[in-house]
């Protein structure tokens, strides 16, 4: 079963739903199941330098709504194990990141992937650390399998760069808004989606096969 997902690393809420996916697919069970990650990038490649998160938010949207976004997201993390950070966090442009996760599909395969993924989230969000720069890449591929001077050398060139920008543009055509989990090209969830609702669309495509 191939499962296509839209996230951002920027994206909050994203973090929230490729959680509860991934929950979702180990309680399936179903050894089929091929996660295909697409790149996708809210703000394009905003801010150009990293900014505290909550500034950021707050020039975006307004200091009352970016209060209220950032109590409402750190609420609900609290009760599904995520520990926001927001207020010690930064904002920084996710190229080099997602740039990072292509590499690691290409050379490493999914499930490498999937556990950068999950570092570069963690990063942003819980450990408030710059992902847009190259010693916090290198050493969060390194804790996902990956070769370190390898990562350094990718980092330090523009191989990628095109293809990871293409790969967005593209994904901009497919949705306006992520998160978006589509299901074996048939059954689409667009925004934040529970674990039991992703767990239903596992089995109900299985079942259609």
């Amino acid at each position: 079963m191939r499962v296509d997902s839209y996230l951002d690393i920027s994206c909050p809420w994203c973090y929230v739903t490729k959680c509860h996916l991934d929950a979702a697919v180990r309680e399936s069970g179903d050894p089929t199941v091929r996660i295909v990650r697409h790149p996708y990038q809210i703000d394009g490649e905003h801010p150009a330098t990293p900014m505290p998160m909550l500034t950021w938010l707050a020039g975006k949207y307004g200091e009352a709504k970016a209060a209220r976004m950032n109590s409402e997201v750190t609420e609900y993390g609290l009760g599904i194990g995520i520990a926001f950070a927001n207020e010690s966090g930064y904002a920084v442009n996710t190229l080099a990141a997602h740039r990072l996760l292509w590499l690691a599909g290409r050379e490493y395969g999914e499930e490498v992937q999937g556990r950068l993924e999950e570092l570069l989230f963690a990063g942003y969000f819980v450990d408030a650390v710059d992902v847009s720069a190259a010693e916090v890449l290198v050493e969060r591929a390194g804790r996902a399998g990956m070769a370190p001077e390898r990562v350094a050398r990718f980092l330090d060139g523009d191989t990628g760069v095109d293809e990871v920008r293409d790969l967005i543009r593209r994904a901009r055509r497919e949705t306006a808004a992520v998160p978006l989990i589509v299901f074996d090209d048939r059954l689409r969830l667009d925004g934040v989606q529970e674990r039991d609702r992703l767990l239903v669309a596992l089995r109900q495509t299985a079942e259609g096969r």
